[in-house]
C-alpha cells in the first residue's frame, strides 16, 4: 500500500479531529473526568498562581520537558477554559496523526482508530505523549532533515520517552536493508524484548542516577494482563507471516507496529505496564495491517479488530452484559 499524496488528507484529518475531540462527549459517556486531565488542569492554576516548579539541573534538563511546560504556560494565559484548551492541544495532536494516517488508508478504515478506548485516552488525556509522536509522525513525511531533526527535538523536550520510538525506527531503517524481508520478524521479536527487559531491569537504575521524578514509577504501575497483551501479539504474528515486506518504507511501518505489540506482551509477561505504546503507534498498526496481501485475511482481521474494542468499549465503560 503505497503512501498516496492526497490533496485533502488534511481536510479529513481536520475534520475527524473535530468531531472526535470536541463533538464527542467523552467525559459523559466514561461518566467522570479523565484523571491526566485533572492534572494538567492542576498544573496549568498552579503555574498561573505563582507557584514554583523544582529547580533542575545538570543532566536531568535534559529529562525536564521544558517545552510542555512551556506550553502550559502560554495555554494559561491565552485560554479561561482550562480543559477547553487542552481539547485544542488533543486536536492539534490528532491532526498531526492525521496528516500521517490519511495518506496510507482509506477514510473508513480510521473508525478501527476512533472506536478505541485505548485511543480515546491516548487523544483526550494523554495529550503530552500524543502531541510528542504526533509531531514525530509528520516529521516522517518531510522531505528537509534538518526540520526533522528540529522536530525530533521538539518532541523529546514535549515527552521524554521519544528517544524510545525514534531508536525503534533506526534499528528497523538500519536492517531494512540488510536482511531478507522474513527475518525482519525476528529482529522485531528481539527488538520488542530487549525494550521490555531494559524497561524491567534498566531503566529504574538509570532514572535513580539522575534523580528523575519517575524513578521506582514501574514497581507501582501494575502491567497489563496476558490475555489482553496476546491479543496484539497474534495481530503482529498475522502481519507477519501475511504482510507485504518487498516495499522498504512499508517493511519499516509494519516491522514498527510488529515490535511495539511485541514488546506489549513481553512487558505484560514482566509486570511492566506498556499498554500506551500500543496506544501510541495505534494508526501504524492499522496501515500495517493494511499491508497484508491476502485481502480475505486482512478483512478478518480488520473485523476480529473491531470486535476486540467492542469488547474494550464494555470493560472500559464497566458495563454488565444482562
Amino acid at each position: 500500500m503505497q503512501s498516496r499524496e492526497y490533496e485533502n488528507y488534511w481536510i479529513w484529518a481536520f475534520v475527524y479531529a473535530t468531531i472526535y475531540v470536541f463533538l464527542i462527549p467523552w467525559v459523559d459517556i466514561l461518566g467522570r473526568e479523565f484523571a491526566d486531565t485533572a492534572n494538567y488542569i492542576f498544573r496549568i492554576v498552579y503555574i498561573q498562581e505563582g507557584g514554583k516548579e523544582a529547580e533542575i539541573t545538570g543532566i536531568k534538563i535534559l529529562f525536564s520537558e521544558p517545552i510542555w511546560r512551556g506550553i502550559l504556560y502560554l495555554l494559561g494565559i491565552t485560554f479561561n477554559d482550562y480543559r477547553f484548551a487542552l481539547y485544542v492541544i488533543s486536536f492539534i495532536a490528532m491532526v498531526l496523526y492525521g496528516s500521517f494516517f490519511f495518506r496510507r488508508v482509506e477514510w473508513y478504515v480510521v473508525m478501527l482508530l476512533l472506536l478505541n478506548p485505548m485511543s480515546v485516552n491516548l487523544f483526550i488525556e494523554q495529550v503530552r505523549i500524543t502531541l510528542a509522536f504526533g509531531i514525530l509522525l509528520f516529521a516522517y513525511d518531510l522531505s528537509s532533515r534538518y526540520i526533522k531533526i528540529i522536530l525530533a527535538i521538539v518532541a523529546f523536550f514535549i515527552h521524554s520517552s521519544m528517544p524510545i520510538f525514534i531508536g525503534v525506527y533506526f534499528i528497523l531503517y538500519y536492517y531494512n536493508s540488510r536482511v531478507e524481508p522474513r527475518k525482519y520478524y525476528f529482529i522485531s521479536l528481539v527488538v520488542a524484548l530487549a525494550i521490555a527487559l531494559f524497561m524491567k531491569f534498566g531503566l529504574d537504575a538509570i532514572l535513580f542516577a539522575i534523580g528523575d521524578r519517575h524513578a521506582g514509577y514501574g514497581n507501582i504501575s501494575a502491567g497489563s494482563s496476558i490475555a489482553y497483551s496476546i491479543v496484539w501479539f497474534m495481530i503482529a504474528f498475522i502481519i507477519s507471516t501475511f504482510g507485504d515486506f518487498h516495499n522498504s518504507q512499508e517493511r519499516i511501518i509494519a516491522g514498527y507496529a510488529i515490535v511495539f505489540m511485541s514488546f506489549f506482551f513481553f512487558a505484560s509477561i514482566l509486570g511492566v505496564f506498556a499498554q500506551r505504546y500500543v496506544a501510541v503507534i495505534m494508526p501504524i498498526i492499522v496501515i500495517a495491517i493494511g499491508y497484508i496481501e491476502n485481502r480475505h485475511i486482512k478483512f478478518w482481521v480488520y473485523i476480529f479488530m473491531f470486535l476486540y474494542i467492542l469488547l474494550m468499549f464494555k470493560y472500559w465503560l464497566e458495563l454488565v452484559l444482562m
